[in-house]
């Protein structure tokens, strides 16, 4: 293990903020991957000559190493060192989206979109660790914001950029771009980014507690041990599904029943991203309402987290009976307008669902230093379940419909809010 002198802590205001503004635009590197391939799955298809069913494949193997990597670099920088990792793993994303420009085969495109996720989820989990070394806790919350600003700014730009770049310059041009965006921030990260972890030597106070890390990937699924931890991953992998399932019919299905071009496909997704931003925000802001008017009827000391979990039910209500009723006017070609209105709903829903049992997970039942091992290894089961979803899509959507495909989905989505309800009642007594 390495020690580093200087604490990242004590640093001053404009070193903080350099950093800060660095990670931001770093962090959006695996969400703008995300979003800018989705307008150009048709034109991959057809210039690869091949099927729905591989094109899904790399869109599966995508999400899931984006999920399965964190827990190797985030485990292996904790102990060894961030600088180093992030600038390896920012060369493995410049590196990956050139090959996957100067990709004639569809089999090498998948390999390439692959080795792409290392280094996008890798830059992502560092930039967590990084504004964790340098940022005081009273000072995390609002660095926190800032850096996801970063995150939905990719989610943002992506599927409009590679709406535009595939209608216009084909769907390499989407790859060309994100290497020249990996070559700028890699060129930042080297020049303005120093090590951040810092580890004090037992010299520097008799009375400070060292926590010594060891490298093990497999650490946070420990907390499966905990029944409220466990039921609430798999009930928010069950409202994920269907997103991912969407990202992957929107694509094929809009351009087929309503021959929409890849522009207008980027824009779909860019109206979808618009509306899960606002979906979070909304699910944050009644959750602490649903805190504030309990404890103001019976007091504080009689609050508890799972009341943030009673947000939800507006999810519910517009979620599931939204996606159920896309599915069978979507098997049924209905006007664009109304799968349209009916996906923004139930889109808002399902962020208001999702957004609210994170907020649970992360904040008051858990101590400080389990919120990252929480949500890396939720991201971890969600990628592994939604990958068999993904890839299953195809051969469901053949055999049975996307009406019977969505009903499905709806379906465990609804049963799912029974480990949701047993979380509610017996989490004060399952938590830690």
């Amino acid at each position: 293990m390495t020690e580093f002198s200087e604490d990242p802590k004590n640093w001053e205001s404009k070193k903080k903020l350099l950093v800060l503004i660095i990670i931001s635009f770093t962090i959006s590197t695996s969400p703008v991957s995300i979003s800018i391939y989705y307008p150009a799955l048709i034109a991959i298809r057809e210039y690869f000559n091949t099927t729905q069913f591989i094109v899904n494949i790399s869109v599966g193997l995508f999400i899931l190493f984006t999920g399965l990597i964190p827990l190797v670099v985030g485990s292996y920088a904790d102990v060894y060192g961030r600088r180093k990792v992030y600038i390896f793993v920012m060369f493995i994303f410049t590196l990956s989206s050139i090959l996957c420009a100067m990709a004639e085969n569809i089999w090498v495109l998948i390999a390439m979109r692959t080795l792409q996720s290392l280094g996008s989820s890798g830059v992502q989990c560092i930039c967590g660790g990084i504004a964790n070394d340098v940022f005081t806790p009273t000072e995390r919350k609002d660095a926190y914001s800032k850096l996801f600003l970063g995150s939905h700014f990719g989610e943002l730009i992506g599927s409009i950029i590679g709406g535009l770049l595939t209608e216009y310059l084909g769907w390499h041009s989407i790859f060309w771009f994100l290497s020249i965006y990996g070559s700028i921030l890699l060129f930042l990260i080297i020049y303005f980014i120093p090590e951040t972890l810092y580890i004090p030597s037992p010299e520097v106070s008799s009375t400070t507690t060292i926590i010594i890390k060891q490298f093990n990937p497999l650490l946070p699924f420990k907390l499966l041990y905990y029944p409220n931890i466990t039921l609430t991953i798999l009930y928010n992998t069950s409202i994920w599904i269907i997103i991912y399932v969407l990202d992957i019919i929107i694509p094929f299905s809009f351009t087929n029943i309503y021959n929409l071009s890849s522009l207008y496909i980027g824009l779909v997704f860019l109206a979808r991203n618009i509306v899960c931003i606002v979906g979070n925000i909304f699910a944050g802001i009644y959750s602490e309402y649903l805190i504030y008017k309990y404890e103001r009827k019976k007091g504080n000391e009689e609050s508890y987290p799972e009341l943030k979990l009673k947000s939800i039910w507006i999810g519910v209500i517009l979620a599931i009976p939204s996606f159920f009723i896309f599915g069978w006017i979507l098997e049924k070609r209905v006007y664009i307008i109304w799968p349209l209105i009916i996906i923004f709903i139930g889109e808002f829903g399902i962020l208001f669902l999702v957004s609210s049992t994170i907020i649970y997970l992360t904040e008051d039942p858990y101590p400080e230093e389990l919120h990252t091992l929480i949500l890396v290894m939720g991201d971890a089961i969600n990628a592994l379940i939604s990958t068999i979803a993904i890839i299953s899509t195809v051969p469901i959507e053949n055999k049975f419909g996307i009406g019977w495909l969505f009903t499905a989905l709806t379906s465990l989505a609804l049963l799912s809010n029974i480990l949701i309800i047993l979380v509610y009642f017996k989490g004060e007594k399952w938590r830690i």
